[in-house]
């Protein structure tokens, strides 16, 4: 285990008996959490989506400012700083600590949603329902979203390496130039939400493929989707990190990072050359000009008249979402970005991921909505009663030798899930710890106590669910975006206090704008 004197025994307490403390009255009380948490998330995406809105576009124009202005040329760690991975295991592990299961549960059927939740009051089942729907994706998952990750990784990387105000990778030292007098008394406070978050938001995209490895596998073997099938899902998970997952970064996520991406792109050409492919690329190119077109509409539809479902439940809920991990992703770009300038990390983490995300929608949502515009298969009528997971293994069933497919899936979705998990418990462990060194982990043991951690609450919520039939996954989301509210001020604070420090520097001609580097 790692040396006490590295640990902090008392936040690490602390956040353990907060998951507790949610994760007994949620099993004694499952109905009820459910529907105090549904309340509250429905008072978050409707009532405060101008709020919501407001701050994703000012951390978007933050991060596009410091990046490709001259400020682009600031270099964290000084001008000397070497990087610590190449420039694709840099890319890949910013890519797959992100994206995780979503890119391709999502991929394959977000647009199914929208053709009956359509925005600006667009006729249901319409030619234009169906365009949008293959747009709005793009919108959710595209460059204007990824870019909430970059200021704040620029600004603890930066508070941390350079400025070298920061005694450990913790969000409250991080806020304590803007907090001043007021930050030794929230300090507290601000790093038990961070920590918390952090291993609670990794339960969604858990609880989000879980279902759909077990019913692909289910349907390559002939067998049934059980309980006990998607236990052993999660068991297979659970072992797979503690051989990789808390393995140094260098050994372990560097190398499931550039497996996954590598195996992504194999399986998206093939889809894309076995599959409708003109079909795909002239639907992606109109999703990708509707983006463009409606950018500015998008980013202020709150549809307070039309009182639709896209907006408060997909857009405000992913700007939430995104918003709400800002400060704790922020911290894990950070870590894997010495030696980077502020401009390679805002085309690592926004333009690359984005693209990534841009094809991988395109293309296996594009081959799903050929299935239906072309070939009478109604997923967007059928995904209410068969679920995502069904969906989904009714989709690959369309490729030839589609039993290789899936399980080419299983591992795409399993590698996704196993570097999103790898990043959060990795990053609750560098936060609770102290004195680490520039490059320095937490030691293996230490990384691997997070990662029960991280595997604890989803557990939890399947023995919920198999025990009152509730779907466990709808509280997971409603309560995650519940605790993401008071963190979006955390994402702001660490943005302020950057901004108060830079600023300083800059007065005092301590910022290096290196022009060239031998």
């Amino acid at each position: 285990m790692q040396k006490t004197g590295k640990i902090k025994v008392g936040l690490s307490g602390v956040v353990v008996a907060l998951i507790l403390a949610f994760f007994v009255p949620a099993a004694i009380f499952p109905a009820e959490t459910k529907a105090v948490c549904s309340a509250m998330y429905s008072f978050i995406t409707r009532e405060l989506a101008w709020l919501m809105f407001a701050c994703f576009i000012t951390v978007v124009a933050g991060s596009v400012y410091m990046a490709f202005s001259k400020h682009g040329r600031v270099r964290l760690g000084g001008r000397d700083a070497v990087p610590e991975f190449t420039n694709f295991e840099y890319i890949s592990m910013n890519m797959c600590g992100a994206l995780a299961a979503g890119v391709v549960v999502f991929g394959f059927t977000e647009w199914m949603y929208y053709v009956t939740d359509t925005p600006f009051q667009v006729e249901a089942g319409s030619v234009r329902a169906y365009e949008y729907a293959a747009a709005y994706p793009l919108f959710h998952w595209g460059p204007m979203m990824w870019a909430l990750y970059v200021l704040p990784g620029i600004a603890i990387g930066y508070l941390y390496y350079n400025k070298k105000c920061m005694k450990s990778w913790s969000m409250a030292e991080a806020c304590k130039p803007a907090l001043g007098k007021y930050g030794d008394h929230i300090s507290p406070v601000i790093d038990v939400m961070a920590v918390f978050s952090t291993v609670s938001g990794c339960c969604t995209t858990i609880g989000l493929g879980t279902p759909v490895l077990a019913q692909l596998y289910a349907t390559i073997t002939g067998t049934e989707v059980t309980f006990g099938l998607k236990m052993a899902v999660i068991g297979v998970f659970f072992v797979f990190l503690c051989i990789f997952g808390a393995t140094p970064l260098k050994k372990g996520m560097a190398k499931i990072s550039k497996a996954n991406v590598w195996l992504g792109i194999a399986l998206l050409v093939l889809v894309l050359v076995i599959g409708p492919t003109f079909f795909i690329l002239n639907t992606a190119w109109q999703a990708a000009g509707t983006n463009i077109a409606d950018a500015v509409r998008m980013c202020f539809f709150t549809d307070s008249i039309g009182q639709g479902l896209l907006s408060p439940d997909w857009t405000v809920f992913y700007v939430v979402w995104y918003l709400g991990i800002a400060a704790k992703t922020g911290l894990w770009v950070a870590k894997i970005s010495y030696g980077r300038t502020f401009k390679e990390i805002m085309w690592a983490v926004n333009i690359w991921t984005a693209i990534a995300c841009w094809i991988s929608f395109s293309t296996l949502g594009n081959f799903a909505l050929d299935l239906e515009v072309n070939g009478g298969v109604m997923y967007s009528q059928m995904i209410g009663e068969l679920g995502q997971a069904g969906v989904i293994a009714d989709i690959t069933s369309h490729l030839p030798v589609s039993k290789v497919f899936m399980a080419a899936f299983i591992v795409l979705i399993f590698l996704n899930i196993a570097t999103s998990a790898t990043s959060s418990s990795a990053t609750a462990a560098i936060m609770t710890s102290k004195n680490l060194e520039t490059t320095e982990e937490p030691s293996f043991l230490f990384k691997l106590f997070w990662i029960i951690m991280t595997f604890a609450i989803p557990v939890g919520f399947l023995l919920i669910e198999n025990a009152t039939g509730i779907q466990a996954l709808s509280i997971i989301k409603s309560f995650n975006n519940v605790i993401y509210l008071p963190l979006i001020a955390l994402a702001v604070l660490v943005s302020l206090s950057f901004v108060k420090v830079y600023r300083e520097d800059l007065r005092n001609g301590l910022v290096d704008f290196e022009l060239d580097r031998k």
